[in-house]
């Protein structure tokens, strides 16, 4: 005999955890393999990420029909999909039953037309009429007991810690503690890519120097002193305990930008690899304003074992509210740009 659940909110809510699921391992898929940036996603790819997860869960809910007659979310709220004899589900069997409920059920996730679905399944399911994809099936619950909501919150909050935890994963660079230059620069390649820090067609090879990448079709247009100033470190025992970089530019009649950007990828790189970042720690955000609030001004901080320190001076320049660049002043007889920018940790020189 058929057997029928008819409770949309609790298999509605169900479904959705078992997508949350799917959904964190395509975006953990994203950050450890192409290291996309998953704090800034714009709603593009936030439809991308859920059209992913709605695949996944057309390879991986069958397999969980299959093995459990149940998924992660349907065994919190109890529920359970076999055939009417009781037996579990084939592989195929479930693929069927879960791509009807992708397209009758979920409108292929097409905004507005999912939710004209859903709206539809929720009818159906309120007036006790069994959903095309479990025809010939038993859908039961086992009870209905009060802790399950509960379950239901904890287990969400779970997925929701481990999403915050990969997101903070990110700011962490791939090279931790001493660095040599090579790792320097490759967490340094890292950051200038995850932040979408434009450095034109730069990169930086494994001496520190700046090199070009391959030509892939794209070209890069500068503006103004686009030069970028080379690194110098100061090295013991093959480790770095000091970077800095410096700038002089004199009689340019061209905008002059603050170099922030640089400064930024280079203090992450450093910084971002000593013992005194943890997973969530805020030092990072702290380094990135302080720099990110000192256009063209001298500044010294010291965070997480470095002492950080910018000594800014221009003339003939005029300094535009809310822009990050130096334009020259129309009559001015002479220009002068210098900044110089270091890092040393507490045990180090330059």
């Amino acid at each position: 005999m058929q057997k029928q659940v008819f409770y949309p909110w609790r298999r509605y809510l169900a479904r959705m955890f078992d997508i949350f699921i799917y959904e964190i391992l395509w975006l953990s898929f994203l950050a450890f393999a192409f290291h996309v940036n998953l704090s800034n996603r714009n709603v593009f790819q936030s439809l991308l990420n859920s059209f992913a997860a709605i695949a996944i869960m057309l390879a991986a809910e069958p397999l969980w029909l299959k093995l459990f007659s149940t998924t992660p979310g349907k065994a919190i709220f109890g529920l359970r999909i076999t055939s009417i004899d009781g037996r579990r589900l084939s592989y195929g069997e479930g693929i069927t039953r879960t791509w009807r409920v992708i397209s009758s059920g979920m409108g292929y996730n097409i905004p507005f037309y999912n939710l004209f679905r859903l709206w539809k399944s929720y009818k159906m399911c309120i007036e006790n009429e069994t959903l095309p994809w479990d025809d010939q099936l038993s859908y039961t619950i086992k009870d209905k007991k009060w802790y399950r909501c509960f379950l239901f919150i904890g287990a969400n909050a779970i997925l929701l810690v481990v999403l915050l935890t990969l997101i903070h994963a990110q700011h962490l660079p791939p090279n931790r503690g001493d660095l040599t230059i090579a790792e320097f620069a490759e967490n340094h390649n890292y950051y200038a890519e995850y932040f979408d820090i434009d450095f034109g067609n730069k990169y930086l090879d494994k001496h520190g120097k700046w090199a070009e990448k391959e030509f892939d079709g794209t070209y890069y247009i500068g503006i103004g002193y686009d030069v970028i100033p080379e690194y110098n470190f100061t090295i013991e025992n093959g480790k770095i305990t000091g970077v800095s970089f410096s700038v002089e530019i004199r009689n340019n009649k061209e905008l002059v930008h603050s170099f922030k950007s640089q400064m930024i990828t280079a203090a992450l790189a450093f910084a971002g690899a000593q013992k005194e970042i943890s997973l969530y720690s805020g030092i990072p955000g702290k380094i990135v304003k302080q720099i990110d609030n000192n256009d063209f001004k001298d500044f010294q901080f010291n965070e997480a074992g470095i002492t950080f320190t910018c000594d800014v001076e221009h003339s003939g320049y005029v300094v535009p509210a809310q822009f990050d660049f130096l334009v020259p002043e129309e009559n001015a007889d002479e220009t002068y740009f210098s900044l110089r920018f270091s890092m040393i940790k507490e045990d180090g020189s330059l």
